[in-house]
């Protein structure tokens, strides 16, 4: 089968799976409503069954795609196979092991779980969490410190007033842990005056707890994002023939300046008359350049926008995109600061902007 083929199928399956669960997790909310539901239980039991089996078909290809391309063990061992195969099985096992409908429908809702197979970040987050995992774990530590030293504090403090709340350790931790992670339900409130004390100590150290907790997940995900984004733009630089001749540290230079996007088909890049405040190194896809005596057209590995750059003037063309584009884009400021480390990369840029205003070729 040929590999466009594959890969709009791949896409339907994705559009048809993606509203199945849509469909499926709405259906399921509207069998728990009391009484009758809305829609009727005819209509509400095909729908069910409907994304039940459009989940089960969508598991069944890609084992046999994973099988054909000899990776069977390895997608069913991997958290994509398993998220894929609880959700086409949970609810026949779920049918099997005696459960009744409407009930046996709260199964389903492990569906939700497929969204971790598309959210783009989750495996960013994953690597976040596993590289953080010693500066986690020690605040993880500090907060069970706490939260057992409170709880045991209040248990003395308050059980005599209280034997009902704080009865018992189990019911101190209880009333710990509402209060350290500063939800405060308010059932359990301590009395005597070094209990409240206590209670306000306890709910700034979870302020600081969890905005510790917060602050390193922050940091370390912005860092992979950035690691990421450089790898990427890496990547794509690499793919331009212009840009090879830089050395390794200024591709790495113009890697972390260079701003990745992605333009759909018959999309204006830029006007001509508007100031020229960036370039443009195309890496896949095509442009148009509307310039005189006809538009000419680039393709990937070709640049643009730098006459209006090193000029410091306004752009003296139009270009819009043909088909889907990846380009990768240098403001003025960073261009300035690339200019003054890397010469050669000015020395190109310059030959090349003279070769087209001189010729044939567009000038943007």
């Amino acid at each position: 089968m040929p590999q466009e083929v594959i890969t709009k199928l791949r896409r339907m399956t994705r559009w048809i799976g993606g509203l199945a669960l849509i469909v499926g997790l709405i259906c399921i909310c509207l069998t728990t409503e009391p009484g009758p539901p809305p829609i009727p239980w005819t209509v509400l039991h095909f729908a069910l069954w409907l994304c039940q089996t459009v989940f089960l078909v969508q598991f069944v290809l890609r084992v046999v795609y994973a099988m054909r391309a000899g990776a069977a063990i390895s997608y069913l061992s991997s958290a994509h196979g398993f998220i894929d195969g609880l959700a086409a099985l949970a609810v026949p096992l779920a049918v099997l092991a005696g459960g009744r409908e409407p009930e046996v429908w709260l199964a389903g809702m492990v569906w939700v779980m497929k969204l971790i197979n598309v959210a783009p970040g989750v495996h960013q987050l994953k690597r976040v969490i596993v590289r953080e995992a010693r500066s986690l774990g020690s605040v993880a530590c500090l907060f069970v410190i706490i939260l057992f030293l409170a709880a045991a504090a209040l248990f003395a403090l308050e059980r005599a007033g209280q034997p009902a709340e704080f009865g018992s350790l189990r019911q101190s931790l209880w009333w710990a842990i509402v209060t350290l992670t500063t939800v405060g339900y308010g059932d359990i409130v301590p009395k005597t005056g070094g209990g409240r004390l206590i209670a306000g100590s306890v709910m700034i150290f979870g302020l600081c707890v969890f905005g510790l907790w917060t602050g390193i997940i922050a940091n370390a995900f912005a860092a992979e994002a950035k690691r990421q984004d450089f790898l990427d733009n890496w990547d794509l630089v690499a793919k331009v023939p212009f840009l090879r001749s830089l050395n390794a540290s200024g591709m790495a230079t113009l890697a972390h300046a260079l701003r990745r996007m992605d333009v759909p088909e018959n999309t204006e890049l830029f006007r001509r008359g508007q100031d020229g405040d960036c370039m443009y190194f195309l890496v896949s896809g095509e442009v148009e350049v509307d310039v005189q005596p006809q538009p000419v057209r680039l393709t990937a590995g070709s640049f643009f926008g730098e006459v209006a750059l090193l000029a410091g003037g306004v752009r003296n063309a139009t270009v819009r995109t043909v088909r889907p584009s990846t380009l990768l884009v240098l403001d003025v400021m960073d261009f300035r600061t690339l200019a003054a480390q890397h010469t050669e990369l000015t020395r190109a840029v310059e030959a090349e902007a003279q070769h087209r205003t001189g010729g044939p070729s567009p000038a943007a």
